[in-house]
C-alpha cells in the first residue's frame, strides 16, 4: 500500500500510480477515458484593468459579498502575526477573486468568482519554511445554472493535488474528476493536467500583492475599513486531522456515551514490553514488513518500553480495540502531534487528512526497524491465532507485538510530547467506529 495513503472523512484516498493514458474503467462508460478529455474548470484570463481591494473577514456565500471589513493596516498586522484575513478583489465594482490567508496554518487560497458571485475555482498554496509559497491544490466546481447554489453537492468536480517531497520537489500530481454521467476517475502524473499552470513557486506575497497572484495586474486601490480585527470569520483554515479524546482512549475505566445512548468503557490490558535496540519504531501490518518499511521519524533512545492495549467494552462484553500505547517516559503528556514516518511532512496534507500506517489484515503490529524481516509469515500467523487482545513474538533481540483491530485501512499514530518537548509516548489509534461520534460520559 502506498505510504502516502491519506484519510479524508474516514475514507482512504490512495494516489494511483498511472502515467500517460488513464487506466480507470467504469461500467457506465463505453471505454477507457483518455486524459485529453479531462474535464476542467479554467481560471479567467489575465486582466490589466484597475483593481479595488477590500480587506475583510471573508466572503459571504449567501449574500455573495465581503463581510466584516478591516483596514489595510489591520490586514498587514494579521499577516505578520499569522492570523486570518481575506481580500476581495473587484474589477469594475464586481468581485473577480477572493483571497483567504492564515500563515499559522501555512495556508493561502485564491478563489475565482463567477459573474453570479459564486466561487468556482480555488487555487491553494502552502507557505514553506524557506519563505516560498508553493502550489498545493486546485479545485473546481461547475454550476448548472445561474441560480445553482454555491458548491452544489460540496464535492469538487475537478481536483489536482501537487505532492511534494520534504525538499519541496514535486513527486507527482494526483488528479480526480467527475464525468458527465456521474462516474469518476483518478490518475497520477508528472506534468500539470491543464493547458495553463497557476503560479507554482513564488516568494510569499506582500499584503498588497495578492491581485498579481490572482492574475489581476492592473493598478490597485484599497477601500478603507475599520481599524479592528473581526470577532468572527466565515471560513476556517485547513488543518490535518487532530486526535479526538485521545487521553480518554488510553485511560483505564474511561467511559464514553454514543449518540444512541450506549455506554462504552475503556479496558486496559498490559502487553509487556517492546525492545527497541535502534529506537526506530515500525508500525503497520505485520505481514507487510520488509527491509524497505519506513519507521516513525521521531525515535526515542534505544531501550525497552512498556506496551498497553486499550479495548472497548459494553456491559462487560468486549467489543474492539481502541488504541495501543508505547510509553517512553512517565512524565505527563502536554501536547499531541501526528507521528510522521520517514519521508512524510505535514505540508503535504489537506484538511482532515493524515499519513496512515497501512493495514491489509485488520491487524497492526509494532517492531524495531532492525526486526522488520526477523519474523516469517507462518510464525506471525501461528502467534496471532486466538481472540487475545495482543500477541507477541521475540527473536532474542527484538519483539513483535501484534494487536488485532477491526478493519483494513490506514491508521494514525499520535506522538505525545512532555512539557520539555521530549517524546512521552506513542499511541496507535484504531479509529474504533463506536467512538467516531461518542463523547466522554
Amino acid at each position: 500500500m502506498n505510504r502516502r495513503t491519506a484519510i479524508l472523512s474516514g475514507v482512504a484516498v490512495v494516489s494511483l500510480a498511472a502515467a500517460g493514458l488513464l487506466r480507470f474503467r467504469d461500467e457506465r462508460l463505453p471505454g477507457p477515458i483518455n486524459e485529453q478529455s479531462l474535464p476542467s474548470v479554467p481560471a479567467p484570463d489575465l486582466t490589466a484593468e484597475p483593481v479595488e481591494v477590500v480587506y475583510c473577514a471573508g466572503w459571504d456565500a449567501a449574500t455573495r459579498a465581503p463581510v466584516l471589513p478591516m483596514s489595510e493596516a489591520v490586514a498587514r498586522a494579521q499577516d505578520a502575526a499569522g492570523g486570518q484575513y481575506a481580500a476581495v478583489l473587484l474589477v469594475g465594482g464586481v468581485a473577480r477573486a477572493v483571497v483567504e490567508v492564515c500563515w499559522t496554518a501555512h495556508h493561502a487560497e485564491v478563489w475565482h468568482v463567477d459573474s453570479a458571485g459564486r466561487r468556482y475555482r480555488g487555487v491553494a498554496y502552502r507557505r514553506w519554511p524557506d519563505g516560498r509559497v508553493r502550489l498545493f491544490e486546485v479545485r473546481g466546481w461547475r454550476y448548472e445554472g445561474k441560480d445553482t447554489p454555491e458548491f452544489a453537492g460540496e464535492r469538487p468536480t475537478v481536483r489536482a493535488r501537487v505532492h511534494r517531497a520534504a525538499t519541496a520537489e514535486i513527486e507527482n500530481v494526483a488528479v480526480s474528476a467527475e464525468l458527465p454521467g456521474g462516474s469518476t476517475f483518478q490518475t497520477s502524473r508528472k506534468d500539470w493536467p491543464e493547458p495553463v499552470r497557476p503560479p507554482d513557486d513564488v516568494a510569499v506575497p506582500q499584503v498588497g500583492g495578492w491581485p498579481d497572484l490572482a492574475g489581476l495586474t492592473g493598478p490597485v486601490t484599497t477601500r478603507p475599513g475599520p481599524d479592528e480585527v473581526p470577532a468572527t470569520f466565515p471560513w476556517r483554515p485547513p488543518q490535518p486531522l487532530r486526535p479526538r479524546h485521545i487521553e480518554k482512549n488510553v485511560t483505564d475505566g474511561a467511559r464514553f456515551r454514543t449518540r444512541e445512548g450506549r455506554v462504552l468503557t475503556v479496558k486496559r490490558t498490559p502487553a509487556g514490553t517492546i525492545r527497541l535496540p535502534s529506537g526506530k519504531l515500525l508500525v503497520g501490518d505485520p505481514h507487510w514488513f520488509d527491509a524497505e518499511s519506513k519507521p516513525l521519524a521521531e525515535a526515542p533512545p534505544p531501550g525497552e518500553y512498556a506496551v498497553e492495549v486499550f479495548g472497548l467494552t459494553e456491559n462487560g462484553a468486549e467489543l474492539t480495540t481502541a488504541a495501543c500505547r508505547v510509553t517512553v517516559t512517565d512524565a505527563p503528556v502536554t501536547s499531541w502531534h501526528l507521528a510522521l514516518r520517514d519521508g512524510d511532512h505535514e505540508l503535504d496534507l489537506g484538511d482532515g487528512e493524515y499519513f496512515g500506517n497501512p493495514v491489509d489484515t485488520a491487524t497492526l503490529a509494532l517492531v524495531d526497524q532492525t526486526g522488520a524481516t526477523a519474523y516469517d509469515e507462518a510464525a506471525i500467523a501461528a502467534a496471532s491465532a486466538g481472540e487475545a487482545r495482543h500477541h507477541r513474538l521475540s527473536d532474542g533481540r527484538t519483539d513483535l507485538i501484534v494487536v488485532p483491530g477491526w478493519s483494513d485501512g490506514a491508521f494514525p499514530v499520535w506522538l505525545g510530547r512532555t512539557a520539555d518537548g521530549a517524546i512521552g509516548c506513542f499511541v496507535l489509534d484504531f479509529h474504533a467506529p463506536e467512538l467516531a461520534t461518542a463523547e466522554p460520559a
